[in-house]
């Protein structure tokens, strides 16, 4: 691989989201350190799972008119991170669970095996819990 080349290759950053409706500013938290992640030159993915299903399904998480002017609301910081080219994944199995398909999730979210979240711990340069 020549230098230009090492110089094009992102790095890998995935973000691990179990937490969802109970603990918001968890989820936002989440969404903020992948879009940081996304303009820090890493191609970046939110992994959901068990209650980290509350982030990609569609109307779950509502905050817009509820918090004071200034606070980054749950739906600003998903668009961020969608602006910015964060990929988002379900668990297939949380799907399964919830009953949830493709179309009941946010516009480019996908549903993925189990396994995608450790081959990401394995293979990624950077992961981050919540």
């Amino acid at each position: 691989m020549g230098e230009a080349d090492k110089k094009k290759e992102r790095k890998r950053f995935a973000v691990q989201l179990s937490t969802g409706i109970r603990d918001v500013s968890k989820v936002k938290s989440a969404l903020m350190f992948a879009t940081l992640a996304q303009y820090s030159g890493c191609d970046t993915l939110v992994y959901c799972v068990q209650d980290g299903a509350d982030a990609v399904v569609k109307g779950v998480i509502k905050e817009k008119g509820m918090l004071p002017p200034g606070v980054p609301t749950f739906e600003q910081r998903l668009a961020e991170a969608l602006e910015a080219g964060v990929k988002f994944q379900l668990c297939e199995q949380v799907a399964k669970n919830r009953n949830l398909a493709k179309e009941d999730l946010i516009e480019g979210a996908e549903i993925s095996g189990g396994i995608q979240l450790i081959i990401y711990a394995l293979e990624y340069d950077g992961m981050l819990f919540f």
